[in-house]
């Protein structure tokens, strides 16, 4: 399946955000996989951002397991900072933001990491529950 730059930057964005997700939760693939009824090499896929054949049923699925929204697994908005800050140091641009990539960086960084703390603040309970049945 042939898929243009803006298909793979999404599931890029989505498997980044599941492997986050998932590493928050301290899960393995192998864990999550079975409960989500995929192969763990799958799974794998999807979160590197190379599983072009992702159906909404099964992201939906792995946004119910993983107790999040569709909204959540598809915000963008860390790597839209991070995409700009590329654009805007692009010697043919003319750009009067800013002209300092790490700025850029920065701003990415810090969005990813608001997220991943909301992302844990909201999985508290299932991962209490995941804790106590180890």
């Amino acid at each position: 399946m042939k898929t243009n730059n803006n298909t793979n930057d999404i599931f890029s964005t989505i498997g980044k955000n599941l492997h986050t997700v998932r590493h928050s939760l301290k899960m393995t693939l192998e864990a999550v996989a079975s409960q989500v009824d995929v192969t763990h090499p799958v799974l794998s896929k999807i979160e590197n951002g190379r599983y072009n054949g992702l159906s909404l049923t099964l992201l939906i699925k792995l946004c119910d397991f993983y107790n999040i929204t569709l909204a959540q697994i598809l915000d963008i908005e860390g790597h839209q900072i991070f995409n700009y800050s590329q654009y805007i140091n692009q010697p043919s641009g003319n750009h009067t933001l800013t002209n300092n990539v790490s700025d850029g960086y920065e701003q990415a960084i810090k969005a990813l990491k608001e997220q991943i703390d909301y992302l844990k603040s909201q999985n508290q309970d299932l991962l209490d529950k995941i804790l106590k049945v180890k």
